[in-house]
């Protein structure tokens, strides 16, 4: 019997540097959308670029494998350690120039996309309205939805 199409609809993360057998044979079936990296899944530049290679290789052409990170500038990077550590948010949304802000996105995903990352879960569009929270603070452009607004549309584009 084949998979529901409602699994498409899922990512997965997994602990270590190797997916583990239950990871590559529900790849293989087309059972899940999508996987989702973290640090714990890299030791250097190489294996990492391995492991996503590995990871789209193993998706049947029929139902492809969408690989995603979570490297959104800051102190959320993945991959800091061998490719560009980019600036909190919060700098960016400080600067307040939605043509800078678009240009470190387009750089941000060139360097995505060369590692053949398909989505990014950035830009956080969290507007800070509580300084006394420690999950969003810096990761947000700003304090009011407009600057969150003008600088998240800016980096997606």
């Amino acid at each position: 019997m084949a998979a529901p199409r409602a699994l498409r609809l899922v990512f997965v993360g997994f602990e270590g540097l190797d997916p583990p057998h239950w990871l590559r044979r529900a790849i293989r079936a087309g059972e899940i959308g999508g996987v989702v990296l973290f640090r714990r899944n890299f030791e250097h530049a190489a294996q990492a670029r391995a492991l996503v290679a590995e990871l789209h290789a193993l998706a049947p052409a029929d139902a492809p494998l969408t690989v995603s990170i979570d490297e959104e500038g800051g102190r959320v990077q993945r991959l800091r350690e061998w490719w560009t550590a980019w600036p909190a948010m919060r700098r960016v949304g400080e600067h307040d120039d939605a043509a800078t802000t678009r240009e470190l996105g387009a750089a941000l995903g060139r360097e995505l996309a060369d590692l053949r990352i398909d989505l990014d879960f950035a830009p956080v569009v969290d507007v800070d309205t509580n300084p006394a929270n420690p999950v969003i603070g810096d990761r947000s452009f700003g304090r009011t939805p407009e600057q969150v607004a003008r600088h998240a549309v800016a980096f997606i584009d």
